[in-house]
């Protein structure tokens, strides 16, 4: 059990460094959570959510905990535009609709006007 442990450990500070070697600039580790979110509140396709006069600032890694449920998959957080800055959403487990779905993650794309957040959506 202690070999699983530190697999564990090691598996996490490699997803860390190599998160961390993608931002350009400091990356914080967030604590996760064991929140499970209800799909209907997920758009079923992609929409423009928010528009932000700057880019977002890097992503801050998360560690995923164990998933409570099989069907389980890990959204992970990411930047909200709130009209005068960006404040930081934790990531935290979602259902799938069925065994084959997978979501795709939202992202943030500048536009004419600013920066677009662009929402998140199952595929099959």
């Amino acid at each position: 059990m202690q070999h699983f442990g530190r697999m564990i450990a090691i598996a996490g500070a490699c997803c860390t460094a190599a998160v961390a070697g993608c931002a350009s600039g400091p990356v914080a580790q967030v604590a996760p959570t064991h929140a499970v979110a209800d799909r209907s509140a997920d758009p079923p396709q992609q929409m423009a959510a928010a528009v932000a006069p700057y880019a977002p600032p890097p992503e801050l890694a998360e560690i995923p905990p164990p998933a409570p449920t099989p069907n389980s998959l890990w959204r992970f957080g990411h930047w909200v535009w709130s009209g005068t800055g960006y404040h930081w959403t934790r990531g935290h487990y979602i259902e799938r609709p069925t065994p084959t779905d997978n979501w795709s993650r939202g992202y943030w794309q500048q536009g004419p006007d600013g920066w677009v957040w662009i929402e998140g959506h199952w595929t099959s």
